[in-house]
């Protein structure tokens, strides 16, 4: 007979088990006692080698998948994977890139700072997509933003700071935390605006200081009326204020995207957190939009010395399988 060792892959005859010692030098009923030890050690073998490959995974929460890895006699397709865009506009940034993790900081050798964007060099694909991004540090109370965004963002500027440029995501300090998403102008928006400018009009001409209105205020407030909410695609905007957590040395922060459902939500170590909602308070909608994975990092000098500068440290983590939902 034939026992298949399934934590090594391999086929053993059983009579190799026993080939040290001749079988009719041994009583029966010791064979069959040596034949279940020799088994059981097998087993006690396999269950070590998983727990130890089991042992030796990440601590983060999407399972790695680094290309097509066998699981039995099926193939198993890995979860979205990227690699980060470096831009000549760039200013410090050190890379390191092995097994499939990306360590990211910033070296400042200047008594300034700087803020150096990454983005992904993919598009994010049809249906569900999960990253992570862990801050091995964090030293400095500085806001800085993990999501998703146009390829096309100025890499020197923080992402919510690109005009015209979408971003939708999370940003923290240590003490503070806000979503971000993209508004576009509306036309009801402009009326909306032109309502309120006529109100505060009215108003001010029924102030003495105010009578020769006409003549001084209005032209001047019609000039800046003039360019409200015109000629511009939209801005990212902040809010919700507090409701996900700040980012600290240790955080996880995982972004979840299904461009089928047009979704997008956060996770914080290992804790579903929930959906990105628009103004209007409804799911966010990301649907048909060309978006990549984005990241904001400031690193900040010091006048004492390069040696006092400070900068965050990320790993950020791609070719995840999503985690299940709640």
């Amino acid at each position: 007979s034939r026992l298949r060792v399934a934590a090594f892959g391999a086929t053993l005859p059983t009579s190799s088990l026993f080939a040290a010692t001749p079988a009719m030098a041994i009583p029966h009923s010791a064979q069959k006692r040596a034949g279940r030890s020799a088994v059981l050690a097998l087993a006690a073998a396999g269950a070590l080698s998983w727990k130890l490959l089991s042992a030796s995974s990440s601590t983060f929460v999407g399972s790695a998948s680094p290309g097509l890895r066998t699981i039995g006699a099926t193939a198993r397709r890995a979860g979205y994977a990227f690699d980060v865009v470096v831009a000549d506009k760039h200013r410090g940034i050190v890379l390191d890139k092995k097994g499939g993790k990306i360590e990211l900081t910033t070296k400042v050798t200047s008594s300034g700072g700087y803020w150096n964007t990454v983005l992904g060099d993919k598009p994010l694909p049809a249906g569900r997509s999960y990253f992570e991004v862990h801050f091995r540090d964090k030293p400095d109370d500085v806001m800085e933003y993990i999501g998703v965004a146009e390829a096309s963002m100025d890499v020197t500027l923080p992402v919510h700071k690109n005009k015209e440029k979408e971003f939708y995501g999370w940003g923290a300090s240590h003490s503070n935390s806000a979503t971000y998403k993209f508004l576009a102008c509306k036309p009801e928006y402009r009326k909306s605006q032109e309502a309120e400018t006529k109100m505060m009009e009215d108003k001010l001409k029924k102030v003495k200081e105010f009578e020769d209105y006409d003549k001084k205020a209005k032209p001047k407030l019609s000039e800046i009326c003039a360019t409200w909410w015109t000629g511009l695609k939209g801005m990212s905007v902040g809010g919700d204020p507090m409701r996900l957590p700040p980012f600290t040395k240790g955080t996880t922060v995982g972004i979840d995207v299904d461009m089928d459902k047009g979704t997008l939500s956060f996770w914080e170590n290992g804790k579903y957190l929930g959906l990105l909602h628009d103004v209007d308070n409804k799911p966010m909608n990301l649907k048909g939009k060309k978006l990549v994975p984005a990241m904001s990092f400031f690193g900040r000098g010091s006048f004492s010395g390069p040696q006092y500068a400070s900068a965050s440290n990320v790993e950020i983590r791609t070719g995840l399988e999503p985690p299940p939902l709640p």
